[in-house]
């Protein structure tokens, strides 16, 4: 049975890459679904019962013929972190969390327009890429003893999905033309958070960055307002800038710089909030994009920025439901909740499912 889940999660990687061509959002539903199989097959290396949506009520002879409800991917991470002792790191669940997203707007909405199969495609190529980033990670580093039999599998997909990323470049290339009238006529470009290509064409400025719609991959974007704020290293004194994800050390003595870190600095400096935020009230949030499980997100050089995902210019404000001081739009916190809410309704209802 572990060995028909592995092979059948790698077939719905090939047929991912497969579908590229013609029908682009398809790949997209097979991709995700080989991410859960291949954390179902983690845990039937451990023990066939944790795939089993009610553990409780497991039957051998049901599960043989393939009779019963398994995990879907929260409750499967939940259990190779508190069963296995083997957690996924937030990076890589939230990703894999985005995906499934993306996967459920395909299955369960009209998804149906292939106008232009190669902006789709471009932005597909990413989106699996990202993905399998972690997912190789997990299956050739992390969980190599219980994958080893199918690293050559694994090789061969990193090839295929490799080669799927040139056709970013050659999209980009083949569109300079179109690019290059476009900014004749006055276009701006800056390079998509997405494809990485300098092909998003900014539509809107506003105080906190520039939206835009890449002409490669199709998707739409913030380029966010940077800043060249520093703060002053705890143990050399030097005052270095910080709000980008490429820092990782002090670059005068070398010490480590982590979110957590990052934090600690920004407290000492950033004490104040912006014109709605009143003296003596907390001035650091939680940031709803990256949902870091501290407040990440200060008051700086003008907009409320997360030091942990480094997106800025949300509101920053207490919760009405649970006086949680939270960044995001305001009126759906008003009238509906904050992430933090979410996050505690959706625990209730998983629990109670789970009953």
């Amino acid at each position: 049975m572990f060995d028909a889940v592995v092979k059948n999660a790698i077939d719905f990687i090939d047929s991912s890459l497969d579908n590229l061509g013609k029908r682009p959002k398809n790949g997209i539903v097979d991709f995700y679904t080989a991410i859960e199989l291949f954390l179902k097959a983690r845990l039937m290396a451990e023990h066939w019962t944790l795939i089993v949506s009610k553990s409780d009520s497991a039957s051998l002879s049901s599960f043989s013929v393939g009779d019963f409800h398994s995990v879907y991917l929260e409750d499967a991470a939940k259990r190779l972190k508190d069963v296995v002792g083997e957690a996924i790191e937030d990076e890589a669940l939230n990703n894999f969390k985005a995906l499934a997203e993306h996967r459920n707007q395909i299955v369960h909405f009209a998804h149906t327009d292939y106008a232009d199969v190669g902006g789709i495609k471009a932005g597909v190529v990413m989106e699996q890429w990202r993905s399998w980033h972690y997912l190789h990670e997990l299956l050739t580093m992390k969980w190599k003893d219980t994958f080893n039999a199918y690293i050559p599998e694994f090789e061969r997909l990193h090839t295929r999905i490799l080669a799927e990323k040139d056709f970013i470049q050659s999209r980009f290339q083949d569109l300079q033309p179109v690019i290059q009238q476009k900014q004749r006529e006055g276009g701006v470009f800056v390079e998509c958070g997405s494809c990485h290509t300098l092909a998003g064409l900014i539509s809107e400025t506003n105080p906190w960055g520039s939206n835009y719609v890449c002409m490669v991959c199709q998707k739409a974007g913030v380029k966010i307002r940077s800043t060249a704020e520093k703060v002053a290293c705890d143990k050399c004194g030097h005052e270095f800038e910080f709000f980008h994800s490429t820092v990782s050390s002090c670059p005068y003595c070398a010490q480590p710089i982590d979110t957590d870190k990052l934090i600690s600095l920004c407290k000492i400096k950033y004490t104040t909030g912006d014109d709605w935020w009143e003296e003596g009230g907390p001035c650091v949030a939680y940031c709803h994009e990256c949902q870091y499980p501290k407040p990440s997100v200060f008051y700086i050089d003008g907009l409320w920025s997360c030091v942990s995902c480094f997106d800025r210019g949300w509101q920053a404000i207490a919760c009405p439901h649970c006086d949680a001081f939270v960044t995001g739009d305001a009126e759906r916190i008003e009238y509906f909740a904050c992430h933090k809410c979410e996050d505690e309704m959706t625990q209730k209802m998983m629990n109670k499912m789970n009953l």
